[in-house]
């Protein structure tokens, strides 16, 4: 062997194989049960938490009235009656759950139909000279009205003497008692000189107002309506 050279070269030690230890698998979580089943469709608790919160109504009582709210908007998607999503008011549940109930012929009372209006009426003068006179006035009240003046202002600014006539601010009437060329005309609108009631009338829509039944009374007639034939599973009492 020349000088300068080396012995055999020691063999490298063998790479030792490692492995990553796998991650714990994660918990499973059960998926938490629903507090109801109405018709399959689950109510969970945070459904129910939130209707309480809105209503007021202890858990027990909120759950019921939860229910049949699920059954309420079912029943209107089915009528074509508007029920807007997630919580309604109480004015908007209450119109929808009277429209149900009349759509459904349940024995509920009818809403009062109410019309809110200025008026002027005059009555016919015994003599006919008079009677043209004052129609006469009423068409002049009737324009300027037209052109923005409420019925009272109008009368005022024409001075008309008041034996013959009566000027409402704001009226309240049963739909009915107005004449039916008024009665069904929209809020702002200025009516035709109407003849009646031993007069003319003249009549500016303010406001459609209808009162409906308490809500407890349509309620209890829908509570069973709703129920009739569907399915509510509830979970055993612990």
């Amino acid at each position: 062997m020349s000088a300068g050279c080396v012995g055999p070269r020691a063999a490298a030690p063998a790479a030792v194989a490692t492995s990553t230890p796998a991650a714990p698998a994660a918990p499973t979580v059960a998926a938490a049960a629903p507090v109801a089943v109405v018709d399959g469709k689950a109510i969970d608790a945070a459904a129910l938490t939130a209707h309480a919160r809105a209503t007021g109504l202890a858990r027990a009582e909120a759950l019921d009235d939860l229910i049949d709210l699920t059954l309420l908007r079912q029943a209107t998607h089915d009528s074509g009656i508007a029920l807007p999503p997630g919580e309604p008011s109480a004015e908007a549940r209450a119109n929808a759950e009277y429209e149900l109930a009349r759509k459904q012929s349940l024995d509920v009372p009818a809403a009062t139909e109410v019309l809110v209006v200025n008026h002027a009426w005059v009555k016919d003068a015994s003599q006919p000279k008079t009677r043209a006179a004052e129609r006469k006035s009423l068409e002049k009240l009737r324009a300027l009205v037209a052109a923005g003046a409420t019925i009272p202002a109008a009368y005022q600014q024409l001075a008309i003497p008041g034996a013959n006539w009566h000027i409402g601010d704001h009226e309240e009437y049963p739909y009915d008692v107005v004449p039916a060329e008024a009665h069904d005309l929209p809020a702002g609108s200025l009516s035709a000189i109407i003849p009646g009631d031993g007069g003319l009338h003249l009549f500016t829509v303010i406001e459609h107002k209808r009162t409906l039944p308490p809500p407890t009374v349509v309620r209890a007639a829908l509570h069973e309506a709703l129920r009739a034939g569907k399915t509510i599973e509830l979970p055993p009492a612990t």
